[in-house]
């Protein structure tokens, strides 16, 4: 399994080592980088996703579900087709001694997808509705629309078409030829509840220096989401986490109009239309910066309402996520040499990030999963039955929606 979270690899190499503290001496490499990217998975659906069976679909299960995606990548190509790493782990990590991490086959060059060529690409229909902030009742301004009609000349949100790069950067960077991660194909069972990340991790390849490192922090506790309906506005409410750095909250609607001419419903809980942050990964620095320019919650707000425009237009039933932005630790090898003038040969960099991922649907009480209890009432009322819903496997802009199977 790979997740639509994975670090971007060479590219993000300069990132890396301005993220190291006390970075402005000269310096070169590094030779290779490490990520290891620790989610605490809750709400709907994600039990199921984490392999916890059809019972777990509608809520997160007993237990904490962990996601652990790693990933390793060199700065010169691998004498090694696929490439292949191992990391060693304590026995805390109730994951057996190691996992294998492995890169793709090569494999000849494919010609693009159609998919991609503008040119190719059908107009889509309808339009977006885009809603944000936490209010009852939506602010003069909003929603702002875009009218597919309209495409490309429509106007967009300033921030839209680099969210949109940085999700295909994503799906670009999978296919690094230099890259080895954990899941892959021949080996994706997470860790269970009771499993702790802390003290010495180990890293082999011989395609890359040997990283070492030792991790602080654990897995965050698990985020709970809770939306309520408040008159005509949906309250979310949440528990407090106690390594959370902020919080920031979003969700859709109206998706099964998508391609068909009806509104779709974005939301976000950030204060600016313009200042989403939504699935990405963020620094506890970033976290703090954004807090300041209102985009992400801060740690001490458990509750936010999507305004009541945002779910009459969606119809009353919203598909939505939160991320509790969690630790970051930062390593690099060798140690940075004392004196400021010296040149800091970079062997490795490693990053190790922490978060509480939830997900939540509200308006559960029109839920589809009850339509053979509806189709059986209609016939005995003599009524034809009402078509079964198709079954949708993605939202707006291609994103999948967690815990469902195409």
């Amino acid at each position: 399994m790979r997740t639509a979270f994975r670090f971007a690899s060479l590219t993000a190499v300069a990132a890396m080592i301005a993220a190291v503290p006390g970075s402005a001496q000269k310096t070169t490499g590094p030779k290779a980088n490490y990520s290891m990217d620790v989610s605490t998975m809750s709400g709907m659906g994600m039990g199921a996703m984490m392999g916890g069976g059809l019972g777990s679909l509608l809520g997160g299960g007993k237990s904490d579900n962990y996601l652990v995606d790693l990933r390793l990548t060199s700065a010169v190509p691998s004498p090694q087709q696929p490439e292949r790493a191992e990391h060693f782990f304590l026995p805390a990590v109730k994951m057996g001694k190691s996992v294998i991490l492995l890169g793709d086959t090569p494999s000849k060059p494919s010609k693009p997808e159609r998919g991609y060529d503008p040119g190719s690409m059908e107009k889509p229909k309808g339009r977006l509705l885009m809603f944000w902030g936490c209010h009852v009742n939506a602010p003069k301004g909003q929603p702002f629309i875009i009218d597919f009609a309209k495409m490309p000349t429509a106007q967009m949100p300033a921030n839209m078409s680099a969210q949109m790069r940085g999700y295909q950067d994503s799906r670009s960077a999978s296919a690094d030829a230099n890259a080895a991660w954990w899941p892959n194909g021949q080996n994706s069972k997470q860790p269970k509840s009771g499993s702790s990340l802390r003290g010495e991790h180990r890293v082999t390849s011989i395609f890359t220096p040997e990283i070492k490192f030792a991790v602080m922090n654990d897995y965050m506790a698990s985020l709970q989401v809770n939306p309520a309906d408040q008159g005509a506005a949906i309250n979310l409410n949440w528990n407090a986490v106690p390594t959370a750095t902020g919080y920031a909250a979003w969700a859709m609607g109206g998706m099964e109009n998508a391609g068909q001419g009806g509104d779709m419903v974005m939301w976000t809980s950030a204060n600016n239309r313009d200042g989403a942050t939504g699935m990405d990964w963020l620094s506890p620095a970033e976290v703090s910066r954004q807090i300041a320019a209102k985009n992400v919650m801060p740690p001490s707000q458990t509750s936010c309402a999507i305004p009541a425009e945002a779910k009459k237009a969606a119809g009353g039933m919203m598909f939505g996520s939160m991320n509790a932005y969690g630790p970051e630790e930062n390593f690099a090898f060798p140690p940075k040499p004392a004196d400021p003038k010296a040149v800091w040969n970079i062997d490795w960099t490693a990053k190790v990030r922490f978060r509480a991922f939830a997900s939540f649907m509200t308006g559960m009480g029109d839920m589809g999963g009850m339509g053979g209890m509806d189709r059986a009432d209609d016939e005995a009322a003599g009524e034809a039955p009402k078509p079964k819903p198709k079954k949708k496997c993605k939202g707006p802009l291609g994103i999948p929606i967690p815990g469902t199977v195409c």
